[in-house]
């Protein structure tokens, strides 16, 4: 799989970057049907958890040195901009630190998954 990623077209990985960045974007924006549990570790941080891993893991194959590390360092910022801009914009969502814990865990996550190495 990772030969098949790499062996892509640059302009298709920066597009599917793309995808996957705006794909992020409208799963935090919208409204799914609850599934929701309170304690702090309930399904919506799993899933932050994943979606992070992935699109992190995503990087690691498509970027290669220091920009991987920018890319997470993006990546960080952009979840709590999606978290902040979800509390401002949106009626009946509110800013959540844990929410932005588990962007961020998944994200090292994938970056050690992929490098070995934080």
């Amino acid at each position: 799989m990772r030969e098949f990623i790499e062996s892509l077209p640059r302009s298709t990985q920066n597009f599917i970057t793309v995808f996957l960045l705006l794909f992020v974007a409208f799963l935090h924006f919208t409204n799914l049907p609850s599934a929701e549990i309170k304690p702090i570790f309930g399904i919506d941080k799993i899933a932050h958890l994943v979606i992070f891993f992935t699109i992190s893991s995503w990087s690691c194959l498509v970027f290669s040195g220091n920009r991987i590390r920018q890319f997470a360092i993006f990546l960080i910022l952009y979840g709590l901009f999606l978290e902040l801009t979800q509390m401002t914009l949106i009626t009946d969502r509110y800013f959540e630190w844990m929410d932005w814990f588990f962007d961020v865990l998944g994200i090292l996550l994938g970056l050690f998954t992929f490098t070995k190495r934080l």
